[in-house]
């Protein structure tokens, strides 16, 4: 009976054993095993009905905006965006004039440049470059500086009110002299974006970067 009731004491301490390495083997695995999260989610219905208006403004090529091997410059067929391609040389400055055209449809339209970006090869070509705004009259209206010092300009601060009708944009370079040796190749590209603000026209809102309009969308 002695020996009985020991060996049931030894077989109930094996269980335990085995049943306290057999829980610690399972709370090992789940620290291994990575939390699943779960989501809750609430939608909200909208709907936008979308339809067009006329634009306050468009662009066009102007009177001197194409001069082959100095300056060429294209609009497309809606006058809502312009490309230019100039030439420097070794000089105090470079005035590509009334390159581009502004007609302004509305009453009144304020406009503003912001978003300037100034890339370059080395070494940096340009010191400084402007936009100038003439009325078709030959009234002056603005500057805008694309280029400060080397470095992109900040845009402007305070929209300028140009009145309906048309305008003429002439560019005028600063380059850094001197300048690398005349190449096919690109050296410098400027981007601006030309804003009119059509419900508080004194008030200039930067177009956001399109890493923020349209981000990156995440695997499904």
């Amino acid at each position: 009976m002695g020996k009985f009731y020991i060996d049931c004491i030894q077989k109930q301490d094996e269980d335990n054993m085995k049943s306290k390495k057999i829980i610690i083997a399972l709370v090992f695995l789940a620290a291994l095993i990575p939390v699943v999260t779960a989501d809750v989610i609430y939608y909200y219905s909208g709907s936008i009905s979308v339809s067009t208006v006329s634009s306050p403004l468009t662009l066009a090529v102007g009177p001197n905006g194409i001069a082959k091997g100095y300056i060429t410059t294209t609009v497309p067929k809606d006058g809502s965006s312009f490309t230019t391609t100039i030439d420097i040389t070794n000089s105090s400055y470079a005035y590509f004039y009334q390159f581009l055209e502004i007609t302004v449809i509305s009453p009144t339209v304020s406009i503003f440049a912001s978003n300037i970006s100034y890339s370059y090869t080395s070494p940096n070509p340009i010191d400084n470059a402007y936009l100038v705004i003439y009325s078709s009259s030959g009234a002056y209206e603005t500057t805008i500086q694309l280029v400060n010092t080397g470095k992109a300009s900040t845009g402007t601060t305070t929209p300028v009110a140009l009145p309906a009708g048309n305008y003429y944009v002439s560019l005028l370079v600063q380059p850094n002299t001197p300048l690398p040796p005349p190449s096919s190749t690109s050296i410098a590209t400027i981007s601006v974006d030309l804003g009119t603000n059509v419900v508080s026209p004194t008030t200039p809102v930067p177009l956001p970067p399109t890493s923020e309009i349209l981000p990156p969308i995440p695997p499904l």
